[in-house]
């Protein structure tokens, strides 16, 4: 008679802007993290959906596993993780590990791009302590965003490491499903899974993992490991991280990571043909990147087209860790007089408070946005703005990004200033979904422009029905040149900060 397996889970996890001059908090984490799983609670929560939690689940039920949670949390992108956080965090799980062991596996639902304001390699140090603490013999599988920075330790302690394959991101399941899967291949003793990585010196590469148009370099190395699974089978997976560049740590930058069937003869080969092409791919980019004039006189140009007009506020994208409050798009819209044309979620809880205490009608005197740092996007646009609706920002996700997931936009509201509609809201957040535009009345299909504060994810449910596609530069924190941060940690020569030639041969591996 089989004993049950015990696989443990557990995680701690977001992305981090390190020139965020914002600290993310325990409660960033907790009382208003993004998922916080407690020990013990049942994931039935999350059965449906597109998280890590139910292909996990999903899984375990298959197999029979007793599915232990530990703590899972996962909070906004922001500044970086204080000690403070990051420790308390793993003391609950820690304790929890060592409590109710022995264990047979453990899972990870990990980002990968988390830092910390006492760490150099949070994520790694976060699996070499799972590590020390359940031995050699305990399997350990992570899932990743693919936005991670990995150092080399981090693939040596893991037996499984599986990453998102698109972004936007629409496999978050079928990831942990991934997962899952090898280590339930592991445990039944049909295969002996080893991580092997290879890390080109690039901090922003492969076209940030873009997968929305054809032949991109993520699609190109996905197709590419395909044919090499058909004709070895021991490669049981492959995973490419085009990175997170904004945190200053030693192993910022793009990798590739293998999950072998046993020790290979051909991995090396597989890794530098994976390190060469990730190089040589290293400057494409498959979006527009313009200025906000050019953004302006393409959707003026297309206005008898049919179809909204889709701008991204980019360099201000809160799920890229930047603050979500600047307004030089927003003064650009007011300025050119665009008509049908809605902004946001612009950061602003005390514009929030005013529209709600005034109700839909008011007219209000407003300072709105640019709070956080100026610098960055410009300061607050003020003048008289009127409240044309409110609500409380509950929605479901009904887009291919997060479906069928809660959101929640908090207590929010739609102001309109200078004939252009600004969705405002209590803490930084962006707009991807059409259901989030219902809140306020608003059809997206009839508007003439949306400019979302947001980098990839707002393509899935509404760039099929747009007419065009821009990202302007409008100068937020979020900004592809790295030159104008002040880098201390990462490893050098680096592209783009250092011009340089480098072969596969000499890139760190593991």
């Amino acid at each position: 008679m089989s004993v049950q397996k015990r696989i443990f889970m557990c995680g701690i996890a977001t992305e981090t802007h390190d020139f965020n001059k914002y600290p993310t908090t325990l409660e960033a984490f907790t009382d208003k993290g993004l998922y916080y799983v407690q020990e013990g609670e049942s994931l039935e929560r999350f059965r449906e959906g597109d998280l890590w939690f139910g292909g996990y689940l999903e899984v375990a039920e298959s197999e029979g596993w007793q599915l232990v949670t530990g703590v899972c949390a996962f909070a906004w992108p922001w500044g970086s993780v204080t000690e403070h956080a990051f420790e308390t965090l793993w003391a609950r799980i820690e304790r929890q590990l060592r409590d109710e062991a022995p264990f047979d596996g453990i899972l990870l639902p990990l980002h990968g791009g988390m830092a910390c304001e006492h760490l150099d390699d949070p994520v790694g140090e976060f699996v070499a302590r799972i590590r020390r603490i359940v031995g050699g013999r305990v399997k350990i599988a992570a899932s990743l965003d693919l936005h991670s920075n990995l150092s080399p330790q981090f693939v040596r302690d893991c037996d499984i490491v599986c990453g998102f394959h698109t972004t936007p991101h629409i496999d978050v399941r079928q990831t942990a499903v991934r997962t899952a899967s090898l280590l339930a291949r592991t445990l039944r003793g049909e295969i002996r899974p080893q991580c092997h990585s290879i890390h080109p010196p690039v901090l922003f590469g492969i076209d940030h993992g873009r997968t929305t148009v054809p032949n991109t370099p993520m699609f190109t190395l996905l197709k590419r490991a395909e044919v090499i699974q058909a004709e070895d089978p021991q490669l049981l997976d492959a995973s490419f991280m085009p990175a997170y560049p904004f945190c200053d740590q030693p192993w910022t930058g793009t990798s590739a990571v293998l999950v072998m069937d046993g020790p290979s003869e051909r991995v090396n080969d597989y890794l530098d043909e994976f390190g060469a092409e990730i190089w040589r791919t290293r400057d494409v980019l498959t979006i527009d990147i313009v200025s906000i004039e050019e953004a302006l006189d393409s959707v003026e140009q297309t206005a008898k087209d049919p179809g909204p007009f889709l701008l991204g506020d980019f360099t201000d994208c809160p799920y890229s860790g930047a603050y979500g409050d600047a307004t030089a798009m927003l003064s650009a819209l007011i300025e050119r007089g665009t008509p049908g044309a809605v902004f946001g979620p612009l950061f602003d809880a005390e514009a929030v408070e005013q529209a709600h205490a005034g109700g839909v009608g008011a007219q209000i005197e407003v300072e709105l946005g640019g709070k956080s740092d100026p610098r960055f996007g410009g300061g607050p646009v003020i003048g008289t703005a009127t409240v044309k609706a409110l609500s409380d920002g509950k929605f479901i996700h009904k887009g291919p990004f997060m479906q069928g997931q809660p959101g929640d936009l908090g207590e929010s509201a739609l102001l309109e200033i200078g004939g252009v509609g600004v969705i405002v809201n209590p803490f930084p957040s962006q707009l991807h979904d059409r259901e989030q535009l219902k809140l306020f009345g608003i059809r997206f299909e009839e508007l003439n422009v949306l400019v979302s504060k947001a980098f990839n994810h707002m393509r899935a449910d509404f760039e099929p029905l747009s007419r065009g596609l821009l990202y302007p530069d409008a100068g937020g924190v979020f900004s592809f040149d790295f030159s104008k941060f002040p880098f201390e940690k990462i490893r050098r020569p680096i592209w783009p900060l250092d011009d340089f030639e480098i072969s596969p041969g000499d890139m760190d591996r593991c």
